[in-house]
């Protein structure tokens, strides 16, 4: 009795163990083609803040293992289910997901947060080959939908050999406004980013799966640490979920996203969401 007491003392306290209050982030950085090109003003991201609550399906996160934590971005996908890249759930024990936030690290009344456990990475990820990085949290109850909380559309099965190269699409995230910094945004931001076909993203990162899609760095424009996981959409659809870039997010450099239209079957049969 003694002895099932005392495992269970020991189950409680390792429960009660604080989270770390120091979070990083986890990114994924891709080896480009030749040497760096180093450009002046390493500012990237180039966006503007976003209107409050304007992208309703954006989720904040914070993610944690046994002994570190993470921020990472996502995208409300249905009442229950919330879609993010495969390395922001990578060896994760639970998800700290907020939203309806514009500044996520202050208290705001729209904000709705809730704990998963239930972190689902693609069967397939693989952190060195960057490929499949996909991933869904599983929300403990559904969320209630309003002006501040509502899904992002995914595209349909129509949309398959739909490359959108040479669209306009928008990524949004709190990542890193410079990618020499060391803090997230305080408050939501977006930027207006170019597709471009793989062939001229593979002149500066090699060789890449098809699954994977780019925008144009030009401009200064692109993703950050801290952005990872975040939705990149066209008319509010998503079709891009934001999982490379180059080292300090140097400007000239394309981002990376996981084409969404290659994981809807997967996204359709671990989640409640039914893709037409």
């Amino acid at each position: 009795m003694k002895t099932i007491v005392l495992i269970l003392a020991i189950v409680a306290l390792a429960a009660a163990v604080p989270k770390p209050t120091k979070l990083h982030y986890r990114n994924l950085f891709k080896q480009p083609v030749g040497e760096i090109k180093i450009k002046p003003h390493p500012r990237i991201i180039g966006g503007q803040e976003a209107t409050p609550h304007s992208i309703p399906y954006q989720t904040f996160l914070e993610v944690y293992s046994n002994s570190e934590g993470w921020y990472c971005g996502g995208s409300l996908i249905s009442e229950n289910y919330v879609l993010t890249a495969g390395h922001c759930g990578d060896g994760a024990t639970e998800a700290h997901v907020t939203l309806g936030a514009h500044e996520p690290l202050q208290a705001e009344d729209t904000q709705v947060n809730i704990v998963s456990t239930e972190i689902k990475v693609h069967e397939d990820y693989d952190g060195e080959e960057i490929i499949n990085d996909v991933g869904l949290i599983k929300l403990p109850e559904s969320v209630t939908l309003n002006d501040a909380i509502k899904p992002v559309s995914l595209p349909s099965k129509a949309d398959a050999s739909n490359t959108f190269t040479g669209e306009t699409a928008r990524v949004s995230g709190w990542g890193l406004t410079d990618g020499f910094g060391d803090q997230i945004s305080d408050v939501l931001n977006y930027v207006d980013v170019k597709v471009i076909g793989n062939q001229e993203c593979e002149e500066l990162f090699g060789s890449l799966v098809s699954s994977i899609l780019c925008t144009s760095g030009d401009e200064y424009t692109g993703s950050c640490s801290g952005d990872s996981g975040g939705p990149l959409v066209i008319d509010d659809v998503q079709i891009g979920v934001v999982s490379f870039g180059i080292i300090f997010c140097l400007p000239g450099y394309p981002s990376g996203f996981s084409r969404v239209t290659s994981f809807l079957d997967w996204i359709e049969t671990n989640s409640d969401v039914q893709i037409k």
